[in-house]
């Protein structure tokens, strides 16, 4: 079985860049080849070149075949298997970075969405065949990195396109998803990055929607709700406004008093008393 893969820094190394290409390769392996069972601390997305295999990660399995590709998270225990009739050919891309998680997240991938279909042509192989060229002779950074970003900005037009696509309720239902969440987390502190991170978009585009729908934004809404919340605790419960400031994980009840003065014009047990 032959296997290419070339690594441009011996071991991965310590820094805060927005992102690093860390190992590029390819291979064609042999039947009922199988790798893994282990983890890693970076992000690497294989691409199926020809052939079949299959592909396990936290628990699920996916059959695949030519032009599928699949993503591999920080951590996360993986096998991938060659098919026993027609095994794979596979290349792949090793990653790490500040903005690593939100690139992939603009693409539609993330650790509850591993897979991804590309058939147009023979873009995202020639662009890992760049980076691992350019990795064995020039190392060159900015070519190898740009090249990543060339291979990410077709996953990234790939799946936007895709969206575009979709009706318009299976859009805006995302924002109706993000609601249920919210009320569902009602007693913690959701950030805008809880919610990008389950919406699979970036913290800019959670805000544009957010403001489009509702004129406030993610982070005004969910104070909202969760003042909407506490009233409806004051109006339905006899707790006291310390217990439902705890139970609203406010570590101190002026926080709370505050916040609730802020947005319904009343202080907690002043709005109970009206």
């Amino acid at each position: 079985m032959l296997v290419y893969d070339q690594y441009i820094y011996p071991e991965k190394p310590d820094t805060d860049e927005d992102i690093i290409v860390f190992h590029s390769g390819f291979c064609s392996t042999t039947p009922n080849y199988s790798y893994g069972r282990d983890t890693r601390d970076y992000y690497l997305i294989h691409y199926v070149t020809r052939g079949r295999g299959t592909y396990q990660a936290g628990g699920r399995q996916w059959q695949l075949k030519e032009n599928d590709g699949f993503l591999i998270t920080p951590g996360t225990t993986i096998v991938h298997t060659a098919d026993k009739n027609e095994p794979w050919d596979l290349c792949w891309v090793a990653f790490f970075g500040r903005k690593a998680g939100e690139l992939l997240r603009k693409a539609g991938l993330d650790e509850d969405h591993l897979l991804f279909h590309y058939d147009r042509d023979d873009f995202l192989e020639a662009c890992i065949k760049n980076i691992y060229n350019e990795s064995r002779t020039g190392k060159n950074i900015a070519s190898i990195t740009g090249y990543f970003y060339l291979f990410a900005g077709r996953l990234i037009e790939m799946y936007e396109e895709k969206e575009k696509k979709k009706p318009d309720i299976v859009r805006f239902s995302r924002f109706d998803d993000a609601v249920i969440y919210i009320r569902r987390n009602i007693r913690s502190r959701i950030t805008i990055e809880n919610l990008a991170n389950y919406m699979r978009l970036d913290a800019s585009q959670v805000y544009r929607i957010f403001k489009k729908k509702t004129g406030l934004s993610p982070q005004q809404f969910i104070t909202r709700m969760r003042m909407e919340k506490a009233c409806e605790m004051l109006d339905k419960t006899d707790l006291p406004v310390r217990e439902i400031a705890e139970w609203m994980d406010y570590e101190y009840q002026s926080h709370f008093t505050k916040q609730f003065r802020k947005e319904m014009g009343l202080s907690p047990t002043e709005y109970r008393e009206r």
